[in-house]
């Protein structure tokens, strides 16, 4: 077996990311889809980090408001709070190479994972990577509208090139997509795709605050979620010492403890 390490939404907390490779312990490749930065004291450490693991690596919608100087086009129940979190921390800890890197991540890559295994890796979804919310529960129609995507095949890391046949000889069915910005942890089968959302390692909002990630062997279509307790409380301690306003710096701690959205 070849066990993919899939993560999502780090969001600059690299206690959590710590505690998932820690966790984890051993596996073939690693799958990063985006938002790096924002929202967590560590930003850099976490960039260091995702460099050093290799593999695949996507641009997510706070990647690209630090890299470019835009909006990140969130949700407006924690517009304001990324704004200012965005300006006054991030952008302070960051430097220019590690935004140039940023900038530079894909939006997504299209892969074959074995002979006629197609896969999409993405932040939001294939239609809209930057920000499209693909939610596991979605009506099969909403499902339908944000899958689609036209694919231009490469091949997975690792994979034998001789048993590879040529991308235009390949079935375009997609068969994985895997896709963060939620910030919930599911999978949803449509139409025959495989929809895998790791959840969010350094920010999770669907009820349970410990990190999540997932671990996938493409060849026997085994998929596994995790979640891992880590020391929230070093995180909250580093957050006090950048002087957040105290209605943004409640609603971050209540993230971190709870899960959920204030």
């Amino acid at each position: 077996m070849a066990w993919t390490l899939i993560i999502a939404d780090i969001h600059g907390n690299i206690d959590a990311l710590n505690a998932v490779l820690k966790s984890v312990g051993r596996f073939d490749n690693v799958i990063v889809l985006g938002d790096l930065v924002d929202y967590g004291p560590a930003p850099g450490e976490v960039i260091d980090t995702v460099k050093s693991l290799g593999g695949v690596v996507v641009r997510g919608n706070h990647d690209h408001a630090v890299a470019y100087g835009v909006d990140c086009r969130c949700g407006q129940e924690l517009h304001e709070l990324s704004v200012w979190f965005r300006e006054n921390v991030t952008m302070q800890l960051l430097s220019r190479t590690d935004r140039e890197y940023l900038g530079k991540l894909p939006l997504k890559t299209s892969m074959t994972v074995y002979p006629d295994t197609n896969m999409v890796v993405v932040h939001g979804s294939p239609s809209n990577p930057l920000y499209g919310y693909l939610y596991h529960w979605l009506p099969d129609e909403e499902i339908k509208a944000l899958l689609k995507v036209n694919i231009r095949l490469t091949l997975y890391p690792g994979n034998s090139r001789k048993n590879a046949q040529s991308p235009d000889s390949r079935s375009r069915h997609i068969k994985y997509v895997v896709h963060g910005h939620t910030h919930y942890q599911g999978l949803r089968i449509a139409k025959g795709t495989f929809l895998i959302n790791p959840g969010s390692v350094g920010q999770p909002r669907d009820a349970d605050p410990r990190a999540a990630y997932a671990l996938v062997d493409f060849e026997n279509s085994i998929i596994t979620f995790g979640r891992v307790k880590y020391d929230v409380e070093k995180t909250l301690k580093r957050l006090n010492e950048f002087k957040i306003p105290e209605p943004y710096l409640i609603i971050l701690k209540t993230l971190l403890v709870t899960g959920r959205l204030p």
